[in-house]
């Protein structure tokens, strides 16, 4: 899929946004709709987006089929002129046999990346939220001779955790199997991959931050000053605003569900007080926006313009 695939709501991806000193930009991989929110949330309640119908439909969640409407993307931070990338999608060519809907799939990422001003050259950071497939995808390039770094010059990090788990562990899930070696082995070879560890200061006033939960050492970044979280990148601390909706809801994909709903929890809690921008990687359209508390849970107001 591409970004024209998506005909729910009114933009197909994010407009560049700057807070403070920071100017960021999306990348889509893709975006459409995916599964049904009982097909990926633990414990939906049945009538959640009946009770928030004002605001899921039909931005975030199908009116005809009832399926949740999902991005894959990048996001690019320029601060303190510095280039850095966050995530990388799902990439293209990739073998994923066990996701039809990405197998050898095409995209518009680095036209998207050209866009916003920068060839791969330009990129000083990768910053790796967590080794997912859907996250991971455009660290490499096929060619003929094989799968090869597309950021040469830059420097890869992601958590200590990550990076000790999910190469001995990516055989064990099928929607894994391919993706390590062909995306994440590469670019440890060529010796370009470290650890990062949660409170480091990667750019000024931009700190990595615990995430853990959906991923056993997945990492996310803030940008604070006078106390205050003024934008968050949150990797997948939510998939869809529904679980905005439904804090308490992890996917069936999360490597410790409790973990992730109380990280969720205390994360979303913080943004709202703090009105924290909050730029969300499987959000579609206007992903970067604020959490206000509605009933149990929390309301998403995306920023425009």
């Amino acid at each position: 899929m591409t970004e024209n695939d998506m005909t729910i709501g009114p933009l197909p991806r994010m407009t560049p946004k700057i807070v403070g000193a920071m100017r960021v930009h999306a990348l889509l991989d893709s975006v459409g709709p995916t599964r049904k929110p009982v097909e990926m949330l633990r414990d939906v309640p049945d009538a959640i987006v009946d009770q928030h119908k004002d605001w899921l439909v039909p931005n975030y969640v199908a009116p005809d089929t009832g399926l949740m409407i999902m991005a894959y993307q990048s996001f690019l931070i320029e601060l303190g002129g510095k280039v850095i990338l966050v995530d990388c999608a799902v990439g293209e060519d990739g073998n994923f046999p066990a996701r039809p809907d990405w197998h050898l799939g095409k995209s518009d990422w680095l036209n998207h990346l050209g866009q916003a001003g920068h060839p791969p050259e330009d990129i000083d950071t990768v910053f790796l939220t967590h080794l997912h497939l859907d996250h991971t995808g455009w660290l490499t390039r096929k060619t003929k001779d094989g799968w090869v770094p597309s950021f040469p010059k830059a420097r890869h990090v992601t958590s200590a955790t990550e990076l000790e788990f999910w190469p001995k562990k990516h055989e064990e899930f099928p929607y894994m199997a391919s993706s390590i070696p062909d995306s994440v082995t590469p670019v440890i070879e060529a010796g370009l991959f470290a650890p990062i560890a949660p409170e480091t200061e990667i750019a000024t006033d931009l700190f990595v931050v615990d995430l853990a939960g959906h991923s056993p050492g997945m990492i996310g970044l803030e940008y604070r000053q006078d106390g205050q979280v003024l934008a968050a990148f949150n990797a997948d601390l939510m998939h869809s605003p529904v679980q905005m909706a439904a804090p308490g809801c992890a996917t069936m994909f999360c490597a410790d569900p409790a973990a992730a709903v109380a990280t969720r929890r205390d994360k979303l809690a913080q943004y709202a007080k703090d009105k924290t921008l909050m730029f969300c990687n499987h959000f579609p359209g206007e992903c970067a926006g604020h959490a206000v508390p509605r009933g149990d849970g929390y309301m998403f107001v995306p920023v425009t313009g």
